[in-house]
């Protein structure tokens, strides 16, 4: 009889040492120039910055904003928007009367926002007819493209990964 060769067993991530990584919580708070400019335009475009800080694993800094709800739009690259979940949640939103988990958005030019993780809850407040919307808003503009790589709610099938790549390609 033949022996049967075993698959190699993958290697488990080390898990690293608690407190090893990423800012105090005092390192947190000082808000970079480039956080400081991003409020001001902010506030122009008839938002209300709530706070700023630096993002606690990598230092980036982060805009606590309530954006006119008008003014926030969808990445075009991002997985297409399910109308039942929308609904759904936005039927929750009612029920319990709370909007608690901001989504992420990017300033373009003319004081638009796009947002590359949120368009179900940007939906359901629409659908909702809210007036504004919580928002994480980022200065670097390149994170549209990375922040797909963040979401993990839902393993995207071929066909969603496929889009996503053509709609980036395209943007």
């Amino acid at each position: 009889m033949a022996a049967t060769k075993k698959k190699p067993r993958a290697t488990r991530r080390k898990k690293a040492e608690a407190g090893s990584k990423g800012l105090t919580p005092k390192d947190m708070v000082p808000a970079t120039d480039s956080a400081k400019a991003l409020e001001a335009q902010i506030v122009e475009d008839g938002g209300v910055v709530i706070g700023s800080y630096r993002d606690p694993l990598g230092g980036h800094s982060v805009v606590l904003a309530a954006l006119p709800i008008d003014k926030v739009e969808p990445t075009a690259y991002q997985r297409d928007r399910s109308e039942p979940h929308v609904k759904k949640l936005a039927n929750a939103m009612e029920r319990v009367g709370r909007f608690l988990d901001p989504v992420i958005a990017v300033r373009h030019d003319g004081g638009k926002y796009s947002s590359p993780n949120g368009n179900h809850r940007l939906g359901a407040m629409k659908l909702i007819g809210a007036k504004s919307i919580v928002a994480l808003v980022l200065p670097d503009k390149e994170v549209e493209f990375n922040i797909l790589a963040l979401n993990t709610e839902k393993a995207h099938n071929l066909k969603e990964r496929s889009l996503e790549v053509i709609r980036m390609y395209r943007g």
